[in-house]
């Protein structure tokens, strides 16, 4: 994440500045948990004539709700620390030493913070780092503030998410008229403008007329569908918007006849037939995927969120055992 402003502070002899700021995506998805990690890159620039150093132990991070209640502060401990910019994953061997600064030398280096879950958590706070400066006094660096509502940490959308959905279609015409029922399950991701989502399907299918073989004229069916999706038009408030565009999608899927419990010696094998659907239509999307009640200050970037849910009517076109048949598809999803 990147701060929506500039984050340092100075003394006569030192420059500290903040470039980036990290957290756990677990964190950002569902808050403030035993195990989070925040991490803090820092720049140091001694224009002191003394060399300079900083135990990481020295660095501390407050969150406070209330600087008249000190009791409902807490503190996150430095955990590990290392030269340069974050590589986005711990390195093997990392560990807490010592930051030695020359004079008239910058230097870059970041700082991993352990968190818990507590209560309150997900109360906005004042976030604050300090440490000491060359001369031992204390120097802080606001990272987040209540009160300062244009300091923010962009975060990046929410690029992919689970969703549980309900579907039912129905032909008309051609080589079967029947109805179905569908649960899926799916993962959507974002890709530019566009949306696409890849899940499993399971379906029981019940036939009204047609050449499919089973004595119940009911089937039910496993498999795979995908979907892309392009939304077009966008109103309402940006936070939660409701978008529109147009979608192709496909299934293809397994239909296994249900029969009635064999009373034979040799009971025969229940017919088989594979379903394959090519679908397009309009879908219509609410909400927005946002980011879960945290202490910081989190402010979503891009233009292109994960719905919350989504509705689907569309035209479907099914190749089914050995014909095919026209019909129509609605389905609703919701992201879980």
């Amino acid at each position: 994440m990147r701060p929506s402003e500039p984050i340092g502070a100075a003394t006569r002899s030192l420059r500290v500045d903040v470039h980036r700021v990290f957290l756990t995506d677990e964190t950002i998805e569902n808050g403030v948990a035993d195990g989070m990690g925040l991490v803090v890159e820092l720049e140091i620039a001694n224009r002191g004539p003394h060399p300079y150093s900083l135990k990481p132990t020295a660095l501390w991070c407050l969150m406070q709700v209330d600087a008249r209640k000190p009791e409902e502060s807490r503190l996150l401990p430095p955990s590990v620390n290392g030269d340069g910019a974050f590589p986005g994953a711990l390195p093997e061997g990392a560990d807490l030493n010592q930051i030695d600064v020359a004079p008239g030398q910058t230097r870059a280096f970041w700082v991993l913070f352990r968190g818990y879950r507590f209560a309150g958590s997900e109360i906005p706070r004042r976030i604050t780092l300090t440490l000491p400066d060359a001369e031992g006094r204390a120097l802080e660096l606001v990272l987040a503030d209540p009160a300062r509502g244009d300091l923010q940490w962009e975060v990046p959308a929410t690029r992919s998410a689970w969703y549980l959905g309900v579907r039912s279609g129905s032909l008309y015409g051609g080589y079967a008229e029947a109805t179905s029922i569908s649960t899926q399950i799916t993962r959507m991701a974002r890709a530019g403008r566009f949306l696409w989502d890849v899940g499993y399907v399971s379906s029981v299918l019940v036939q009204v007329k047609g050449a499919l073989r089973s004595s119940s004229s009911s089937f039910t069916g496993i498999g795979l569908d995908a979907h892309l999706t392009l939304p077009l038009f966008s109103w309402a408030d940006p936070m939660q918007p409701i978008r529109l565009g147009p979608y192709l999608g496909g299934q293809m899927q397994a239909l296994i006849a249900i029969q009635p419990s064999p009373n034979k010696a040799n009971p025969q094998a229940p017919p088989v037939y594979g379903d394959g659907v090519l679908e397009a239509g309009l879908e219509f999307d609410v909400g927005a995927l946002r980011s879960a009640a945290t202490p910081f200050p989190l402010s979503p970037a891009g233009r292109n969120p994960l719905p919350r849910w989504l509705f689907r009517v569309g035209y479907a076109h099914d190749w089914i055992g050995h014909g095919t048949a026209d019909g129509y598809v609605t389905s609703v999803g919701m992201h879980w």
